[in-house]
C-alpha cells in the first residue's frame, strides 16, 4: 500500500478524529444498537421457542456488523474492541449449538447482557471526552437520547420475559420502567416543538411506539415479536434525524 493511502487511513481511523459530529453519533449508537442485539438474541436464542423466526437472527448479524464497522472507523480503542470481540464469541457459540442443547442459551445470553453493558459504559465513557460544540449537542442530542431510550426500553422488555434464571439483577424496577416510559412521552412533544420541520417523521416514530406501548410496559405474558420490529425501526429512524440535524461544518444543518 502507497503511504500517502496508508496514511489517510490511519488519520481517518484515529482517535483524533473523534470531536466531528459523525463519530459522535457512532458512539451514541454503539449504545442503541448493541441493546437491539441483545433483544433480537434473546428472541431468536430462546430456549422455549422451538421454531424461532430466522428474521431475528439475521439482525443480530446485522447489528454485530455495524458494531464492528464503527470500532474499527473509531480508531478500535482497547475498551470497545474487548467487550465487543466477547460478544461475537458469546454469538458464534450459540449459532453453533444445537437445538438439543438449547437449555445452554440462558448461560450464554448472560454472559453476552454483561459484555454489553460494558462496551455501552466504554462508548458512554469515550463520548463524555470527546470535545464537541455546543450546536452539535444541542441539535444531535435530545434524538440520541430518544433512540437509546427506546432500545433500552425494548431491551429490558425482552429480558423481562426471557426465561433466565436470576435475571432480576439485570432488569429495570417497575418503576423505573413506569419513569422511562414517561421520559420517553416528554422527549417525544419537546422534539415535536423544537423540530417541527420533522413533524411528520417524529409523528411516525412516536406512533410506531404508542402501537406497542401496552406491550412494552406488561409485566406478565409473553414477548411479541411485533414490538421488536416497530421498536427497531423506530430507534433507526432517531439516528437518521440525529444525523439529519447535525450542523455541517458551515453552521447549518445537511440537506
Amino acid at each position: 500500500m502507497r503511504p500517502i493511502v496508508m496514511l489517510c487511513l490511519l488519520y481517518l481511523l484515529s482517535p483524533m478524529t473523534w470531536g466531528d459530529g459523525r463519530s459522535d453519533q457512532q458512539l451514541s449508537e454503539l449504545s442503541s444498537r448493541s441493546q437491539l442485539l441483545c433483544a433480537s438474541a434473546m428472541l431468536y436464542f430462546n430456549p422455549e421457542e422451538r421454531a424461532p423466526d430466522p428474521r431475528s437472527l439475521t439482525v443480530v448479524f446485522h447489528h454485530l456488523s455495524t458494531l464492528e464497522t464503527y470500532v474499527l472507523q473509531l480508531g478500535q480503542p482497547e475498551s470497545l474492541v474487548q467487550p465487543l470481540h466477547a460478544m461475537k464469541r458469546i454469538f458464534a457459540q450459540l449459532d453453533s449449538l444445537p437445538s438439543s442443547q438449547r437449555e445452554r442459551y440462558p448461560e450464554l445470553l448472560r454472559q453476552m447482557l454483561v459484555q454489553q453493558r460494558q462496551l455501552q459504559q466504554a462508548a458512554v465513557d469515550i463520548l463524555s471526552g470527546v470535545r464537541q460544540s455546543s450546536s452539535e449537542a444541542a441539535q444531535g442530542q435530545p434524538f440520541n437520547a430518544q433512540s437509546q431510550a427506546l432500545a433500552s426500553l425494548l431491551m429490558d422488555y425482552q429480558l423481562r420475559f426471557y426465561p433466565m434464571p436470576g435475571k432480576h439483577e439485570l432488569t429495570m424496577k417497575r418503576e423505573q420502567v413506569l419513569d422511562l416510559d414517561r421520559a420517553i412521552e416528554q422527549r417525544f412533544e419537546m422534539l415535536l416543538v423544537r423540530h417541527f420541520e420533522q413533524a411528520e417523521l417524529l409523528a411516525k416514530i412516536r406512533g410506531n411506539y404508542q402501537f406497542v406501548r401496552a406491550q412494552l410496559l406488561q409485566d406478565k405474558g409473553r414477548a411479541q415479536g411485533g414490538v421488536e420490529f416497530y421498536l427497531s425501526r423506530a430507534v433507526a429512524d432517531l439516528d437518521e434525524l440525529a444525523v439529519m440535524t447535525r450542523p455541517t461544518d458551515s453552521g447549518q444543518p445537511p440537506l
